[in-house]
Parts: structure tokens; C-alpha cells; sequence
């Protein structure tokens, strides 16, 4: 891939990558066409290749991205305090509720990426996979149980509440005009009914705190999101947790990301580490795999 693609506008940027996403979401990557993407994306074909060299370049790197933007949203929306089953997972929801905000196919594209046979698919998809597996593992992990009648069906319930988010969403999604927050509102009144049956004694109020408290810090993070931010600006405001650890010290968060907003990023990876300077793109993509370690340490 051309390190150009960076110095391109947000607005194209996106426009480029949501582009392939739908087309590859909705196809696969045999049947994808270029011709339909740039077309989308309101560009020429010599200028995507000029980006990514051939078809399998963009997806290598759509699948790249798309898993570690994922990734680095899952980590920073949940807490890792968190061990209400529920609460968790509507934390997660919110977490794929950021990425549809901006990739409305996003989500959907990891799934499909699930049943590519085609070789040069899965050579692009490599262990992509099993990196987003892996998060979504270190954070059920985090699950206390004992509330459940039956706390030894955990993993299955997991099963029915992941089933439902993907059914309610393909069910209610818009093609032309996704809306995230009515879907996520939608999802989370079904989350209660299931709470409701599968936990033992008298329901509480934990969903609905919880979803205020959510809105409320996601409110606050979205405005501090400047419409005017680059690629890798976008990216680093996402290393600056959406909701804070009840362990962690107030304030820490915030000190760590106004102490990088004030430097422009560079796109010389290598030279620009080598010089104890800014982070680049790559180091933030990185910073997504720390966590995945991270969280199940």
C-alpha cells in the first residue's frame, strides 16, 4: 500500500474504505468489483490502484484495518472492571456502535470474512480472525457468572446474545441510511428481556445505568472528535478510553492524550521512532494488538 493514502482528505479517506467495505461485505472478495468501489467511492480506478497497487492490496489492507479499528474500539469502550454479564455486553455494543458511526460496514465485513475460500482472500485474512476472537475472549473472561441461574450455560448464553445483536442488526439495517443509535437502543431493550429470564432473583436497574452512563462519556468523547481530523488523528483519539477503570487514576487518561494532540503525525514510520519522535499510524494500529495481550493479563 502507497503511505500516500494517508495525506489524503478524511472525507475521501472514508469515502475510499467504506466504499470496500460494502462492496466486499455484500459480495466477497471473488465477486467484488473495483469498478463498483470506485465508483462508489467517486474516484478513478487508476487512483485506487495508485493507493493500493490491485484488488488484493485494498483488501489486505481493509482487513487489516477494519480488524485492529475494531479491536482498538472494543478495548477502550469496556471496561475491565466490569463483570455484569449484561452491562458488559452492552458495553460491547456501544464499541460496535462507534465503528458503524463512521464504517457502517465494518462490523459486517469481519463477519463475512468468516467464509472466504478464496485463496488470495485468505491470504489477506491471515490471522485476523483469530486476533478478534482472542479480545472477545479476554473480555467475556471478565464475566462473573453467579448471578445466572444456570452459571455453567455462560458460555451458550453468550452464544444466544451474539446471535441476537447480529440477527437485530441484519434485520433493521439500512443500506442507505444505517442508523447506529436506534439500533443499539433497540438491541439493549431486547438485552433486558434476556437479563430478566436468565438471571436469578428480582430484576435491577443495572442495564439502564448502564446505558446512561455509556451515553453520557460517549456524548462527551464524540464532541472532543474535531469534523476536521485527520486519518491518524481519528486514531489517536481512540487510544483515550471511553469509559474509565474504576482502578485507574482520574485524569491519567486524558494527561496521556493532550500530550500527544498538539504534534503532527508523521508518515516516516521507521525515522520517526528512530528519532524518539510522534507516533505514526502503524505504531497506533499497534497499540490495538498491546491490548488484546493486555486485557487477558
Amino acid at each position: 500500500m502507497n503511505s500516500k493514502f494517508f495525506d489524503v482528505k478524511k472525507d475521501k479517506q472514508d469515502a475510499i474504505i467504506n466504499a470496500a467495505l460494502k462492496t466486499f461485505a455484500l459480495k466477497g472478495y471473488k465477486d467484488a468489483s473495483t469498478d463498483v468501489i470506485v465508483k462508489e467511492a467517486g474516484i478513478s480506478k487508476g487512483l485506487l490502484f495508485h493507493y493500493f497497487t490491485s484488488k488484493q492490496g485494498l483488501y489486505d489492507f481493509i482487513v487489516d484495518y477494519s480488524t485492529k479499528y475494531m479491536i482498538l474500539e472494543l478495548t477502550r469502550t469496556v471496561k475491565k472492571s466490569e463483570k455484569d454479564l449484561f452491562s458488559l455486553m452492552l458495553q460491547v455494543s456501544m464499541g460496535r456502535v462507534r465503528v458503524m458511526r463512521n464504517y457502517p460496514f465494518m462490523n459486517r465485513f469481519l463477519r463475512s470474512i468468516r467464509a472466504e475460500e478464496d485463496p488470495e482472500a485468505l491470504s489477506a485474512i491471515g490471522e485476523s480472525i483469530e486476533d478478534i476472537d482472542r479480545t472477545y475472549r479476554n473480555i467475556y473472561a471478565q464475566i462473573d457468572s453467579k448471578k445466572l441461574l444456570q452459571p455453567d450455560q455462560l458460555p451458550r448464553i453468550i452464544d444466544i446474545i451474539n446471535w441476537l445483536y447480529n440477527g437485530f442488526v441484519e434485520e433493521n439495517f439500512r443500506i442507505d441510511d444505517p442508523d447506529p443509535e436506534k439500533l443499539y437502543d433497540g438491541y439493549a431493550t431486547y438485552l433486558t428481556l434476556l437479563r430478566d429470564h436468565f438471571y436469578s432473583g428480582t430484576s435491577d436497574d443495572t442495564i439502564s445505568l448502564a446505558m446512561e452512563e455509556l451515553s453520557e462519556r460517549n456524548e462527551t468523547v464524540m464532541k472532543e472528535m474535531r469534523l476536521d481530523m485527520t486519518f491518524e488523528e481519528r486514531l489517536m483519539a481512540g487510544r483515550k478510553p471511553l469509559v474509565e477503570d474504576d482502578n485507574e487514576t482520574p485524569g491519567e487518561g486524558e494527561e496521556e492524550a493532550a500530550g500527544g494532540s498538539d504534534e503532527k503525525e508523521e508518515d516516516t514510520g521507521e525515522s520517526a521512532r528512530k528519532e524518539g519522535g510522534k507516533e505514526t499510524f502503524d505504531d497506533i494500529m499497534k497499540e490495538a494488538e498491546k491490548n488484546i495481550i493486555n486485557s487477558g493479563s
